[in-house]
């Protein structure tokens, strides 16, 4: 398969399972802002499940741990060496104080394991995650 129709088959894939996390939030009056960049070339099937997973765990996160808010940001972007995902939220007080649940403090734990970075900050009624996942073994 041509690396082009490998790319476009994984974004479609990745849009899709988007689409219907957004879908199932919308449902009980969540909105939210969703980007998805191009790939720059084709990721290993392990990257594939390691980035649909976290997606999934966020949105799965969203409406009843931390956060708690009506509005949520999700943007995925790529360059050539690493993943970049920010999530953003709003919070109420009663949420400032809840850490990462399980589900998110596994995906820290393989994505630092692979050597890549997930921070997250809270403040201010505002939650963010940013992490990098490199890609140097997706060549």
């Amino acid at each position: 398969m041509p690396a082009e129709a490998g790319i476009a088959s994984q974004r479609a894939g990745l849009q899709s399972l988007i689409d219907e996390e957004e879908s199932r939030l919308e449902a009980p009056g969540f909105t939210g802002d969703n980007l998805l960049a191009e790939p720059h070339r084709p990721l290993t099937p392990e990257t594939m499940r390691l980035l649909s997973g976290l997606l999934a765990e966020l949105y799965a996160t969203s409406p009843n741990t931390q956060i708690r808010a009506n509005w949520c940001a999700i943007c995925v972007t790529f360059d050539a060496d690493a993943i970049h995902i920010s999530a953003s939220d709003t919070t109420t007080p009663a949420d400032m104080g809840l850490g990462l649940g399980s589900g998110l403090d596994r995906y820290r734990t393989i994505i630092e394991t692979r050597g890549g970075t997930f921070q997250t900050r809270a403040g201010q009624a505002h939650w963010q995650l940013d992490v990098s996942i490199p890609i140097d073994g997706d060549r």
